[in-house]
């Protein structure tokens, strides 16, 4: 059923995929009510820079409402001269970190916004420079802000919190370890956490503008390298919003191919990710059980693809390598991991140090995770039974035989069980995938796209759902890619579960969430 929203100056429908655009007072008022009154999901906000095209920026508000397998996406048309839009994000919270990062990216402020600082650039990058507008070029002072040979350092405005017994304890942005930069200010009474502001995008790499050098069928190694850990559901997602712009459907053959990279992916993350949870309570026997059975999981998609990180699989059109042709191996592997995962998940449910480390620690509410758009196992955990492969079914995951699974309480525990209980349901999916045949080979031919094509690529990636839009040129090359990792949704929710636990659980919760840097800051 449709939702009853104002008339819209222009529709388009294509696939699953409905474009309303508006003026500025009804894309704000059609977006907040398809939250407020249809329990939408803002899945990604954008904006585009389409001089060359008719003149205009553009913003567009990705949501997909409960139960419907579509998206709408209304459109706000700016002109060339308006530097400004209205923001949603007080009645949208969800869309606080989208809208400050188009102003960073193109120089249009969301107007009514909370919180006007940068995101994405840090204090020293020249005001005014606006990467991706097309007229962009790097000039010598942005070179000198990105090291040659200068050291500029402008201090972030952190928020303060004043009080009696409140002290400040910066931690990073360089870090013990391997781990990528990332700076968190605490505000804390004693050990307890009152408040944390992180300050991420050390790391940022513009990665979509080099999208716009590749061609469609180059950018799969681009986006394979956005977040190491989730490179095959980056390509996948990549190249299924390709696929789709370009109107090619791919083979069943390697729709299979990818479900069951998928799922290796999700199961090698989530046993991993269990594993690093017991580095956080001293239990090291736990720790070294995940790292093991891990390193046999990365080591059979080598064996399958010559990949630890399952990387050239994925290409536009359909995959490089029959990854259902080495049955024998998949299933022999999979066997022993399920004896050594069920073996150590019995070690860490009876350990009850570990557990009453992770019972009620790093809680996050449902109420919060809905409100700021949490994805993934942080989301589930939280009783929120969002999952891409079944709310927008792809690939082949409407004939598989999974649930959602969801917990109430939203803690560190909570989020474990679940990953336990998804990394089960992969073995059993694997399994199931392995039982049938498929017709078609492994690719299809690609075509050259329309001029100005656009469309949607999404996975329900180890971390959760993973979008890319693409958009082509008049030439059929990257006009625009935009990418919105999980990642990138649930850091701005860290702060709010560790809100009243001691500094020395920071470390559990975030490992918790388990979140990439690289992948936020792209």
């Amino acid at each position: 059923m449709n939702p009853a929203l104002k008339e819209s100056r222009s529709r388009r429908e294509f696939r699953n995929e409905v474009y309303l655009e508006y003026g500025a007072a009804d894309f704000h008022d059609v977006c907040c009510s398809l939250v407020k009154d249809h329990r939408a999901l803002l899945r990604l906000m954008f904006g585009t820079d389409e001089r060359l095209r008719d003149g205009s920026f553009r913003i567009y508000a990705v949501f997909s409402i409960p139960g419907q397998d579509r998206f709408l996406i209304p459109v706000l048309q700016l002109g060339d001269k308006e530097s400004s839009f209205p923001s949603i994000t007080s009645e949208v919270p969800a869309a606080q970190w989208y809208e400050r990062e188009i102003s960073d990216m193109f120089g249009l402020s969301p107007e009514g916004h909370p919180d006007t600082r940068r995101l994405v650039f840090h204090e020293a990058f020249p005001a005014g420079s606006h990467p991706l507008r097309k007229d962009w070029s790097i000039t010598d002072e942005e070179k000198a802000v990105w090291g040659e040979g200068r050291k500029i350092n402008v201090p972030h405005p952190f928020m303060e919190v004043a009080g009696e017994g409140i002290v400040q304890i910066p931690v990073g942005p360089v870090h013990a370890g391997v781990i990528e930069p990332g700076h968190f200010r605490f505000s804390a009474i004693g050990e307890t956490i009152f408040f944390l502001e992180p300050r991420l995008f050390y790391t940022h790499k513009g990665t979509e503008k080099h999208f716009e050098s590749f061609g469609f069928s180059d950018g799969v190694r681009l986006a394979e390298r956005v977040s190491g850990t989730d490179s095959f559901s980056h390509g996948v997602a990549y190249c299924m919003a390709v696929e789709r712009m370009m109107g090619i459907e791919i083979t069943e053959k390697a729709a299979a191919v990818r479900t069951l990279g998928m799922e290796l992916e999700r199961l090698y993350n989530h046993i991993g990710d269990i594993g690093f949870l017991c580095a956080g309570t001293a239990l090291a026997v736990g720790y070294a059980k995940g790292a093991v059975i891990r390193e046999e999981l990365q080591c059979l998609n080598e064996r399958l693809t010559g990949s630890r990180y399952l990387r050239g699989v994925n290409a536009v059109g359909g995959v490089t390598t029959d990854m259902l042709e080495h049955a024998d191996d998949l299933l022999r592997t999979l066997d022993s991991v399920t004896v050594e995962y069920k073996s150590m998940m019995k070690l860490l449910l009876s350990s009850v140090s570990h557990v009453e480390r992770l019972e009620n620690t790093g809680k996050l509410s449902r109420d919060i995770a809905a409100r700021l758009g949490v994805t993934g196992v942080a989301a589930r955990a939280s009783g929120l039974a969002d999952d891409v492969r079944k709310s927008h079914p792809h690939l082949l995951y409407d004939r598989m035989i999974f649930e959602a699974h969801t917990l109430e309480k939203g803690d560190v525990l909570a989020r474990m069980l679940i990953r336990g209980e998804e990394a089960e349901c992969s073995i059993s999916m694997v399994h199931e995938l392995l039982e049938s045949s498929y017709r078609g080979g492994l690719t299809v031919a690609v075509k050259r796209p329309e001029a100005y094509a656009s469309a949607l690529g999404y996975v329900e990636s180890p971390r959760g759902s993973l979008f890319y839009w693409v958009m082509s040129d008049k030439e059929g090359k990257p006009f625009r890619v935009k990418l919105r990792t999980p990642s990138y949704c649930n850091w701005p929710a860290v702060p709010f579960a560790v809100h009243g636990n001691i500094v020395p659980d920071f470390p559990l919760c975030n490992k918790s969430f388990n979140l990439s840097y690289s992948g936020c800051d792209r």
